[in-house]
């Protein structure tokens, strides 16, 4: 990952310093990390780099609590600090969640969410720093120098007053960083809006010359549409039964792509597989090494012990002892993920087969949700009511096929955000499973046109009217039918019913 340029949104001095080393090298590191974020909220960085410094913005703001937390119960600082110190630790938690929760589903607004995320995390980290923390601070080096607990919170509370000059001259300094980042991009933004006016004016000639040829075209076609209307309808018969076929042999050719993908993949992903769960052994291992390390340390000399601390605090060895199994536990479940996918893939490469077995329909349905994920997670939340089907004969690649046709004609339904819902059921020696959306639906006139072969109420370029039919031959070869429910502007159903055996097995 390329590195961000510096930005210090947030500069560190010596006046934010409390004089408690380990709480203050936290501090240090919290400031990194509102710095890398101020960075990226400038240069407009896409979610996906944004995503993992906010996770070690949370993951590292709740040790640092913690440390703070338990500090304060080892020196026994007063209830009344301890109850408002936790409260805002609390807050904090809750609110920079749910901000970055709020982030992760909504990436298109990622940058104005960020930049505002950017000025609550340095407002509320100077004034924790600047009046909560250092007030702890004061209040435990009063108790270490051996004032009573009454006299060490009195002169903690005294320093509050004195800390307000210097948290304004930080949020001065940390706008005016922002201020001149942000004219830059302003800049950069107006020399972009000339070219795209540059290009919208050669754009408009261009359409004007379309126009003039359109309308001298427009003569001729209309007489020539009339010679060839007879022509036409043979030629639309024929073009139906070549692209059917030629349907067939695409989803036989990506069958095999898929199939020849899934086994290369496969391979790399059984071994790195394989060193994971041999680096969860050697980390086991050096936990132990590192454990008779710290049994052997009364034995060292005070300079080697002081060395030892040293390192350790340096590389905040607590963290990685803490983060390590984290990161392992985290790269294991992606890899599972993958796997199933490549599995996924493995059974849609089998569609052009014509295998009957008894399948699970449910499971079915999965595997092309798994396949459809990208083209649904943008714009509708699926929702499943499964009823937990009986298995049926079928050839489950063909079905899964009709199944993932529908998944994304549902999704493509669906405008802005929406839910597709998935139920199954029973109906006499029938089962059925549908695929609901909350789209804009189909208009009455079009509902008995949608299985015709080349027909599509979608923009041209962007379907080719054969999804649909291609479903419905392959739903009637098993003996069911597909049935529509539509509603223009609420939505649209489809469901799919098998009888549960062949006919011919009956």
């Amino acid at each position: 990952m390329d590195a961000f340029p510096k930005v210090e949104a947030f500069v560190w001095s010596d006046k934010l310093v409390t004089g408690i080393v380990e709480v203050d090298d936290q501090h240090r590191r919290l400031v990194e990390l509102i710095n890398e974020i101020g960075a990226m909220c400038t240069l407009g960085a896409d979610s996906a780099r944004i995503q993992p410094v906010l996770d070690e913005l949370v993951r590292y703001a709740v040790y640092h609590f913690d440390t703070e937390e338990q500090m304060m119960r080892q020196h026994a600082v007063s209830a009344e600090h301890q109850n408002g110190h936790l409260k805002a630790h609390e807050a904090f938690r809750q609110q920079v969640s749910l901000a970055v929760g709020i982030i992760q589903t909504a990436p298109q607004d990622s940058m104005n969410l960020l930049a505002q995320l950017l000025e609550y995390l340095a407002r509320w980290l100077l004034q924790h720093i600047m009046v909560v923390d250092l007030r702890m601070a004061r209040e435990i080096q009063a108790l270490q120098a051996g004032s009573s607990a009454a006299d060490a919170a009195s002169q903690a509370a005294a320093t509050v007053s004195r800390s307000g000059d210097v948290m304004l001259e930080a949020l001065n300094t940390l706008y005016g960083k922002i201020g001149e980042q942000t004219v830059a991009v302003m800049q950069a933004n107006q020399a972009l809006e000339h070219e795209q006016a540059a290009l919208r004016e050669l754009n408009e000639q261009l359409e004007q010359r379309v126009r003039q040829r359109t309308v001298a075209l427009e003569g001729a076609n209309r007489q020539l549409k009339q010679n060839n209307i007879e022509l036409k309808q043979v030629n639309e018969k024929l073009a139906s039964t070549q692209s059917q076929l030629l349907q067939s042999e695409k989803m036989a050719s990506v069958g095999q792509l898929a199939a020849g993908v899934a086994h290369e993949i496969n391979n790399p992903i059984g071994f790195v597989n394989s060193n994971l769960a041999t680096l969860e052994k050697y980390i086991a291992d050096l936990n132990v090494v590192l454990l008779a390390y710290a049994q052997a340390e009364p034995r060292l000399t005070a300079d080697a012990l002081a060395g030892v601390a040293e390192v350790k605090r340096r590389v905040d060895l607590p963290y990685l002892l803490d983060d390590i199994p984290k990161l392992l536990t985290e790269s294991q479940d992606g890899l599972s993920r993958v796997k199933r996918i490549i599995q996924d893939l493995r059974n849609f490469s089998h569609v052009d087969e014509a295998v009957w077995r008894a399948t699970s329909l449910e499971s079915c349905m999965d595997s092309a949700l798994n396949v459809a994920s990208n083209e649904i997670k943008y714009k509708a939340e699926v929702v499943k009511e499964y009823a937990g089907l009986p298995e049926v004969e079928c050839m489950p690649a063909q079905i899964s096929q009709v199944f993932l046709n529908l998944l994304v004609n549902a999704a493509q339904a669906i405008d802005s955000k929406g839910t597709i819902t998935i139920r199954s059921g029973v109906q006499g020696e029938e089962v059925w499973v549908e695929v609901a959306d909350t789209g804009k639906g189909i208009a009455a006139e079009n509902v008995g046109k949608i299985f015709d072969p080349f027909f599509t109420t979608k923009p041209v370029g962007q379907g080719t009217g054969l999804g649909l039919s291609v479903s419905y031959g392959i739903v009637q070869k098993h003996g069911g039918r597909i049935e529509v429910n539509s509603v223009q502007g609420t939505g649209t159903v489809m469901r799919v019913l098998l009888p549960m055996r062949r006919a011919s097995a009956v």
